[in-house]
């Protein structure tokens, strides 16, 4: 199993996505949390397939997120999801390095599936 961190504001749609990839019986273990600091603690532990943000949140913003990973963990494949972000903020985000793929919400989950499993692909 592929790990894989889900960081979401609405916790619904961390329910949402955990129960779908796990109903799927992908390769992918689902870790989500609302909780920005607990996110990168666990991504901290090492070993993390792809890390997964939304871009609007409190406290930071997934761009944010994203720019703190790319310098700290800078081969982490990072897809950002959003139903909000302006363009220049994709602009920003794809800038990073990192960012293999924006989604917009409400997510295509097999557009999803597509983008971690061309993670594997570009390795």
């Amino acid at each position: 199993m592929r790990k894989i961190i889900i960081l979401d504001d609405e916790k619904m749609m961390l329910k949402s996505l955990e129960r779908r990839i796990k109903s799927e019986n992908l390769d992918y273990e689902p870790h989500c949390f609302s909780s920005i600091k607990a996110a990168l603690a666990e991504l901290e532990k090492g070993d993390c397939y792809a890390f997964i943000t939304d871009v609007k949140m409190p406290l930071l913003t997934g761009d944010q997120v994203v720019n703190y990973i790319s310098q700290k963990f800078p081969e982490q494949p990072c897809i950002v999801i959003t139903g909000q972000a302006e363009r220049r903020e994709i602009k920003h985000i794809l800038d990073a390095g990192n960012v293999k793929e924006v989604i917009w919400k409400p997510i295509d989950f097999e557009k999803l599936v597509t983008a971690l499993d061309n993670i594997a692909v570009s390795e």
